[in-house]
Formats: C-alpha cells, structure tokens, sequence
C-alpha cells in the first residue's frame, strides 16, 4: 500500500511459517499437519517431515525386524512382477469395499520358526496365513472341505 501498512491479506500472510523438511528439502507450513511434535526441534517440531519420517520408519522396521533392507523387499516385489505371492493381486490395484478405498500394501512374510523370508504377500493373504498358524494340513483341508459336495446340505 502507498502509505506502508500492509493489506489485510498481507496480514495473514505474516502469521504462516514454513519450514523445510531436512531430509527431502521441500517447503512445509510448520504446522503438526506436515511435521511430528518434536519439543527438542526448532519450532517444537521434528526436522523431518512426516511423509519422510514415515517412509525411513518403515525401511528401519523392516531391517530391524526381518534383516531385510528395503532395496531387497522392492527386488523380490519385482520378481513377483509388484503382483501379492498367494493371490496374485497387483500391489497397485486400488479396491472399494463397503465405501472403504484400499491399497493392498505388500507384507514381508517369514517363516516365524526359522526366520526365513518367503516372498511379499498383500495384507489379506498375510493375516490369512497368520489365522491358519502357518499350517498346510489346514490349508488342505480347507481345499477339501471346498471340493466335498456331500457335506452340503
């Protein structure tokens, strides 16, 4: 304005800080939408954004749980051609259920007495799995019970 006062958009405009992620460098609003409280970080809030946060948790989780980085989980995805190791759902494949929108997110599965990874399962296979405690006689029996019309009523 001509006479040096600001505009009351200028105002508001003065009230919002930013802040930039150290780890990926984009411009955030300081607000607890974008960053974790920190109450040791400047402004209170974490120097990391949460969506970088986020992403480094999940590879430090899968080292830290499997042995596994998170180069060798994107490798084995790719050689299931990004497609779930039972079902063979497509990772990507977005579905509704019950106005639900759903990602089916890969999941490491390991065999819980040796360690061993088997392969990248969607989440249904892998909690389906972990329900049947591992065990292929259930597996077959499920089959047969699938197939055995004279228990039909």
């Amino acid at each position: 304005m001509a006479n040096g006062t600001k505009s009351s958009t200028d105002k508001r405009n003065d009230f919002i800080e930013f802040k930039v992620c150290s780890k990926c460098k984009r411009k955030y609003p300081s607000t607890s939408d974008y960053f974790y409280k920190n109450k040791y970080g400047k402004m209170g809030l974490d120097s990391w954004c949460k969506n970088c946060k986020s992403n480094y948790d999940k590879k430090r989780h899968e080292v830290y749980r499997y042995g596994i980085s998170l180069n060798k989980v994107n490798l084995i995805i790719n050689e299931q051609e990004n497609r779930c190791a039972i079902c063979g759902q497509h990772f990507d494949i977005i579905y509704n259920n019950k106005d639900k929108i759903t990602v089916r997110s890969p999941r490491v599965d390991h065999n819980h007495k040796t360690g061993n990874i088997r392969g990248i399962l969607c989440n249904r296979c892998n909690i389906f799995l972990g329900m049947i405690k591992d065990n292929p006689l259930i597996l077959i029996k499920a089959v047969k019970y699938l197939y055995d019309e004279k228990k039909r009523f």
